[in-house]
């Protein structure tokens, strides 16, 4: 009897540990831009649907701060290319912030930027406080 006892045991915790290696790791990556360029702002987009591609939407969350200069880059009027592309990666799922305190040195509003941004209240702070819960961090 107590041998059955052991052999139903060792199936039950090899089974948890099983079901524990199956599940899925989340990976989260951050992504900086921070300078009044395009170009950057495009590498950065890339690189989040790189990793989307990589890891796979349900596997992985992307978040791109933008703040300092870079504000500059995502306002409504930016060049096509760079407006859709912006639209099709948060649909994909890549959340895109804008630092508030960074538009109002600029003198924007949301009303000047890009439908598909979303704000936080600081950029570095944001950065600070998610690689704090262990986003991986990127600065393209």
């Amino acid at each position: 009897m107590k041998r059955i006892q052991l052999i139903g045991a060792v199936l039950l915790l090899g089974m948890s540990i099983a079901g524990m290696a199956a599940e899925q790791l989340k990976y989260r990556l951050l992504l900086q831009v921070s300078e009044d360029s395009v170009d950057k702002l495009n590498m950065a987009l890339n690189n989040a649907r790189s990793a989307l591609k990589a890891f796979g939407p349900e596997n992985i969350d992307v978040e791109i701060v933008v703040y300092g200069a870079g504000v500059q880059t995502l306002k409504y009027y930016a060049p096509i290319p760079i407006a859709d592309k912006v639209r099709e990666v948060t649909t994909e799922g890549v959340r895109i912030v804008v630092s508030e305190n960074s538009m109002r040195r600029a003198k924007l509003r949301p009303a000047d930027m890009l439908e598909q941004v979303r704000y936080v209240p600081s950029g570095i702070v944001e950065l600070v406080e998610k690689q704090t819960l262990g986003w991986s961090y990127v600065r393209p």
